[in-house]
């Protein structure tokens, strides 16, 4: 879905979605909604609407354009219908350039330039690859972004929390998501939490069965990455014919995919 890519930079910064997005509880589910589902209706922006989804635009913008960043937090997501498929974990992520790390609960993934390094903590495992090339979401024209929203038929509303903005985004009859909470800190362009209300299409009308997911930064940090997280001899020795775990991997298991 088109409005779901334009999402992707505010969600994740790359990382994070790439790992949220094989959680059980975020598969697209590829069936019809329940036939008690409300009636669709045309709605268009108020000025007010658009002034503060402007703000959410400015924000997409300037996370797009950082280079070097490093923010950590936590990811929870709760579904009623299936308790199993609840989680609640820390990630990491940091990028310079071309060059990204994440790491989401006990699984690190490192992006370098010539080559690709998974690694399970619970597994014990080390997987080197070729270097993959992780293609950030493409940019569109505000006006083309502003479409989109309004096309999916959201009420926008804009508030204050502490020192925080807050946008929220309703729709109470959506097919896939029910409501979009954006709250970042304006003075710094840094977003704090991001939260989304997911329909659950065997109840759409059931509130009390809607899916959430939240992603919460703790840490935001423009211009800085953590020593040694994007330093190759942090994870390995040696060179592509003989490379060994390092450091505080020594004992993993080392898969060589090249």
């Amino acid at each position: 879905m088109l409005l779901v890519r334009t999402l992707l930079p505010l969600l994740l910064v790359v990382g994070v979605v790439i790992a949220v997005a094989s959680s059980p509880v975020f598969k697209p589910v590829l069936r019809e909604p329940a036939t008690n589902a409300m009636a669709w209706t045309t709605y268009h922006f108020t000025q007010d609407e658009k002034a503060t989804m402007m703000s959410v635009f400015n924000l997409y913008a300037h996370i797009d354009t950082c280079r070097t960043l490093y923010l950590s937090g936590n990811i929870s997501a709760t579904d009623p219908a299936d308790s199993t498929a609840n989680m609640s974990q820390a990630f990491r992520f940091c990028r310079r350039g071309e060059e990204l790390y994440y790491q989401l609960g006990d699984v690190e993934m490192i992006s370098l330039k010539d080559r690709f390094i998974t690694i399970s903590h619970q597994a014990e495992k080390i997987i080197v690859s070729a270097p993959k090339k992780l293609v950030a979401p493409f940019q569109l024209p505000v006006d083309t972004l502003m479409k989109i929203w309004e096309s999916e038929n959201y009420r926008v509303k804009g508030s204050i929390r502490g020192k925080d903005s807050v946008v929220s985004l309703h729709c109470a009859n959506h097919a896939s998501c029910k409501e979009y909470r954006f709250v970042f800190d304006p003075s710094a362009t840094a977003l704090r939490e991001l939260y989304m209300r997911m329909t659950n299409l065997d109840d759409p009308l059931n509130e009390a069965m809607d899916r959430e997911m939240r992603i919460a930064m703790d840490t935001w940090k423009e211009g800085y990455v953590p020593d040694k997280l994007l330093q190759v001899d942090t994870y390995l020795t040696g060179d592509q014919s003989s490379w060994q775990p390092a450091g505080n991997y020594r004992h993993y298991e080392l898969i060589n995919k090249f």
